[in-house]
């Protein structure tokens, strides 16, 4: 299917995304970053806005050690899942700036509807802001980018309503010079991420990986385009027989 929709890649980047997630001891997340590395990703999210964290700087240390974990040379993105106000998500990211993190971006720093929040978040801190996942249909993602909300589209395949939305959402991004990254469905999203001249990287999350006989497989940090017609895949009729409803 990319090849349909006009790509010309044969691999695409890809993120691990998950193994630092939010119920993680500091000291468990910190282990399973350094296993990132030795796995060969080049790329990996970590989430901040933690709960019962109620000090920047303990902010700001959580990040700081992951990226000791993963080592300089890793992109390290962040996810806050909504959870700051506009004024922390400016405040706890200058922090993490002067401590030298180096952050690939910051994702949903705020209230994914809040588009002027965001957009002050935006335009005070020099890490890039991700959004849009949590984004229902095309037309909020025109409010949002005529706001200058985010620096980075994030579709999300389900909300959006499907491929054809997707793929206008992603040319609206592209019209303000703007790259999209995928949310989840690394099955399908690797075809449009990679069809698209301003994807930037898939969201390697694999959820729905079982559903499948194939699925693409990151290796050092890349996924091969498929080759197979369609999108690739063929459901696992073990796994169909089992979660048959009666």
């Amino acid at each position: 299917m990319w090849q349909l929709l006009g790509g010309g890649r044969d691999h695409i980047a890809t993120y691990a995304s998950g193994a630092l997630r939010r119920g993680l001891k500091l000291d468990e997340a910190v282990t399973a970053a350094g296993r990132l590395r030795e796995k060969g990703y080049r790329q990996t999210k970590m989430q901040l806005g933690l709960p019962g964290v109620t000090t920047p700087a303990r902010e700001v240390e959580q990040a700081r050690l992951i990226r000791e974990a993963v080592g300089p040379d890793m992109d390290l993105m962040c996810d806050i899942n909504q959870r700051w106000r506009p004024e922390q998500a400016i405040d706890i990211g200058r922090r993490v700036e002067d401590a030298g993190v180096g952050l690939f971006w910051l994702e949903d720093v705020t209230t994914a509807d809040d588009y002027p929040g965001l957009a002050r978040v935006t335009a005070a801190l020099s890490t890039p802001v991700a959004g849009g996942e949590y984004v229902w249909g095309i037309v909020p993602f025109r409010h949002m980018v005529e706001a200058r909300s985010v620096d980075i589209i994030m579709i999300d395949l389900v909300r959006v309503g499907g491929i054809t939305q997707w793929m206008k959402v992603a040319g609206m991004a592209e019209a303000f010079n703007l790259p999209v990254v995928s949310h989840l469905i690394p099955e399908v999203h690797v075809h449009l991420i990679g069809a698209i001249p301003n994807g930037l990287t898939v969201e390697y999350m694999p959820w729905l990986m079982r559903l499948f006989e194939e699925v693409p497989q990151p290796v050092n940090g890349e996924l091969a385009m498929p080759k197979a017609p369609g999108l690739g895949l063929k459901f696992d009729q073990a796994t169909i027989d089992r979660y048959r409803a009666a």
